[in-house]
């Protein structure tokens, strides 16, 4: 962790926000918003599971719009202008995924607890809701679904 020179330049914006067929990390996210400035910082991982619905998952394929890196940017200056005094990273990965893997990762650092939860779910209720990805979940017994990620 590095320290900031002021804690308007530690607390205000977005580090990064980014759709990639690279691995991504939880600990990439902290690292590029944690400051001597931020007291809070929330993380959500959202990590490929072995089920849905009662049906076992075997893999995962995420696909998206050329528009995806712009509206996840869109997204996150958004939420950092409705908290103003957070610092936002996220990235969602698209491609081939295997259960176990991390398919979304989102840390928000502030400096108190409140605003870091509240600016953390709405990011990734946001993101959720409008980013243009699909995945295909492919399923134990050999077959497939194709599911929105937006709505």
């Amino acid at each position: 962790m590095t320290p900031d020179p002021t804690p308007e330049a530690a607390s205000i914006g977005v580090a990064f926000a980014t759709v990639t067929a690279e691995e991504i990390s939880l600990a990439a996210c902290s690292d590029a918003v944690e400051s001597s400035h931020a007291g809070a910082l929330v993380t959500f991982e959202g990590i490929v599971r072995d089920h849905d619905e009662g049906r076992g998952v075997s893999r995962l394929a995420y696909t998206a719009h050329p528009s995806a890196g712009t509206v996840i940017m869109e997204v996150a200056r958004e939420i950092a202008a409705a908290h103003p005094l957070v610092r936002i990273a996220a990235a969602h990965r698209i491609g081939e995924l295997g259960i176990g893997d991390v398919a979304l990762a989102c840390a928000v650092a502030s400096a108190h607890r409140r605003e870091a939860f509240a600016a953390c779910a709405e990011l990734v209720d946001a993101i959720k809701e409008r980013v243009p990805i699909w995945k295909e979940q492919g399923f134990s017994d050999g077959s497939t679904e194709w599911v929105a990620a937006l709505g």
